[in-house]
């Protein structure tokens, strides 16, 4: 994790995968060693992928594939796939189940099941101009622009 992906260009892939719980700091380090293991030795058609990853806001883990040379295989995403359900296991979190949402409250990222999302207006927790995230993007372009906004402006608002 080097935040390569930073420079990597706007159609690269991306993939989100939010816990269902905050990540302490031994977590982050651990994900930190297990995930930069995965991409030493992650390849596509034979070819390892130039990749990157960060943990964000001890919660999220964004993993980003440079996609410039070559096209990445099913088998994979698979594996990534197979890597998250292990951390999951590993760790004792959901990464995988889309049921779960965040948003900011100050600086702070907080997990919400998307049932409750609509009591969380109605109790003022949050309000339209609440930050929210955006888990369902697919490139670094709508990563940059697109996965923190408001909640007028993101998918979310149809929740409520």
């Amino acid at each position: 994790m080097n935040n390569e992906y930073k420079t990597f260009p706007d159609n690269s892939k991306v993939w989100i995968f939010q816990s269902s719980q905050p990540f302490d700091e031994d977590d982050v380090n651990f994900l930190k060693v297990r995930i930069d293991e995965f991409i030493e030795s992650w390849d596509s058609h034979g070819s390892l992928l130039k990749a990157d990853f960060d943990v964000l806001h001890h919660l999220f883990i964004a993993v980003f594939v440079d996609e410039q040379n070559d096209r990445m295989c099913g088998s994979a995403q698979d594996r990534l796939l197979r890597l998250m359900k292990e951390l999951e296991t590993e760790l004792e979190v959901e990464l995988l189940n889309r049921m779960n949402l965040a948003y900011l409250k100050g600086n702070t990222a907080k997990v919400v099941k998307i049932n409750d999302f609509a009591k969380l207006l109605n109790d003022g927790e949050i309000d339209e101009n609440t930050i929210v995230f955006d888990n369902t993007i697919t490139t670094k372009l709508a990563f940059d622009k697109n996965w923190k906004l408001p909640l007028k402006e993101s998918w979310h608002k149809q929740l409520i």
